[in-house]
């Protein structure tokens, strides 16, 4: 019998041998490939997270412990894992298996989130309240795909690092292409021993021993912990995150289950607020994901399993009736500049990046900075173009009243996936956009019904 036939809950995971673990994790991708390729749906991230997910199991208990994930798309493992391989012939169909967590599926999803940079408000809260209520739980919130360049994501750290006896465990599902850091075995000391309690104790006393002393002491301790933050950057980078004064572990390979475990035991025992740094790769082995540039398959259609390509050509779509339209008007008017938030190829504007590199500004996941940063460009004698997701607009209203609305600036709104949207759920339907952007002073709501009449009502700087 297939391993995965096997495990219906977390606790089948407990009894499985290493070998076996790896070969469970070849058979998810397998099921994972078959299935997500019938159906369409977030393909590559999931591949990237097999092992992480299965570590994530083995080591907290679902659902007493809260699994977050921001954002939602990188649930189809846990899924899987929780007794629901058998809804993925109806993934992201109607009545079927949702393409996010959903509490109406099962006990071990928590939160119904896919707007990305959430998770960790969540999670800080959770904590937060369990802790207040005495109960002996640990969140868990696994942060990736470029959450982390959202704002939201910082003013939660910023809240957790105050936060001592927090017990929340911040995993960051690291899958850039081009980052190199160290990994290994001395990386793995230096967590077991930061993560130690002990370690934390002989810290303080050292610190006020040696600030004790007259005059000297203040400037010796500076020197020793530069010297020590200095040792640390150079053994086992530290990054941005030990300056939030929040425990780091890693960077770990993220596709190695023993080492995931070992340092997921540590953070959970720690007691307090920890970041695990994994390293994953998006689409790890399908071979066909691992060479799309674009994006690693984030996103399919029904293709072929085998080779990744569609089964069909698609129709005409808005999006690339809009991307042609924005090439012609950027053509003729160099004062049209493009803006997007980590939505390059889903709005259209890949083309008119290729012709005009200069004039686009891909903000990552902040669609609040994206429409005010597209105010102060239209200050300064442009016409911007901000590209976005229909239900994404919605973070960033105030910015559209106050900072663009307010001032009577010129800046044109291309809102993709409007209405009712289908396959993605509730979450991402765009059929609030219109009832309030109809409540902006001085804005002028279009609704194309056609190409020619999209071309009619555009940019007019």
């Amino acid at each position: 019998m297939p391993l995965l036939e096997r495990v219906n809950e977390p606790q089948d995971l407990r009894s499985l041998s290493p070998e076996d673990l790896d070969e469970l994790a070849a058979e998810i991708r397998s099921f994972l490939i078959t299935n997500v390729s019938r159906t369409g749906g977030h393909l590559g991230p999931n591949l990237g997270v097999v092992e992480l997910t299965i570590a994530l199991h083995r080591v907290f208990d679902s659902p007493h412990d809260p699994f977050i994930f921001d954002t939602g798309h990188q649930s189809y493992v846990h899924k899987i894992l929780t007794g629901r391989q058998a809804g993925f012939a109806t993934l992201r169909q109607e009545g079927g298996l949702s393409g996010y967590p959903s509490r109406a599926e099962s006990e071990h999803d928590w939160v119904e989130n896919s707007h990305a940079t959430t998770s960790l408000s969540w999670a800080e809260g959770m904590a937060k309240g369990f802790r207040l209520r005495g109960d002996d739980r640990t969140v868990v919130a696994v942060v990736g795909d470029g959450a982390l360049t959202g704002g939201m994501a910082w003013e939660a750290l910023n809240n957790i690092a105050v936060q001592e006896d927090l017990r929340l465990v911040l995993i960051v599902n690291d899958n850039g292409r081009s980052y190199t850091p160290t990994v290994g075995g001395l990386a793995a000391q230096l967590s077991a021993f930061r993560t130690d309690r002990r370690y934390e104790k002989t810290l303080r006393l050292i610190k006020k021993l040696v600030n004790s002393f007259p005059v000297v002491g203040p400037l010796a301790y500076g020197l020793m912990h530069a010297f020590k933050m200095g040792v640390k950057d150079a053994l086992a980078p530290q990054t941005m995150f030990s300056d939030l004064s929040i425990k780091y572990l890693g960077p770990i390979d993220g596709h190695d289950i023993a080492a995931l475990e070992r340092a997921f035991e540590q953070a959970k025992h720690f007691g307090g607020p920890v970041i695990v740094h994994c390293l994953t790769h998006k689409g790890r082995g399908f071979k066909a994901a691992e060479e799309h540039e674009e994006d690693r398959f984030h996103a399919v259609g029904q293709i072929y399993e085998v080779t990744g390509e569609p089964l069909a050509v698609g129709d005409r779509t808005w999006t690339t009736a809009f991307s042609e339209e924005l090439v012609r008007i950027g053509a003729n008017d160099d004062r049209v500049v493009a803006i997007t938030a980590a939505m390059l190829h889903p709005t259209g504007l890949d083309r008119f990046a290729t012709l005009f590199p200069t004039r686009v500004f891909d903000v990552g996941i902040a669609e609040q900075h994206a429409v005010t940063s597209s105010a102060g460009l239209a200050s300064a004698g442009l016409h911007p173009v901000v590209a976005l997701y229909a239900t994404f607009l919605n973070r960033a209203f105030d910015q559209v009243l106050m900072d663009v609305a307010m001032h009577r600036l010129g800046v044109t709104f291309v809102l993709d996936r409007a209405g009712i949207t289908g396959p993605d759920g509730a979450s991402h339907h765009g059929m609030w956009d219109m009832s309030l952007m109809g409540l902006v002073p001085g804005l002028h709501l279009a609704a194309p019904r056609d190409e020619v009449r999209l071309g009619r009502r555009s940019v007019r700087p």
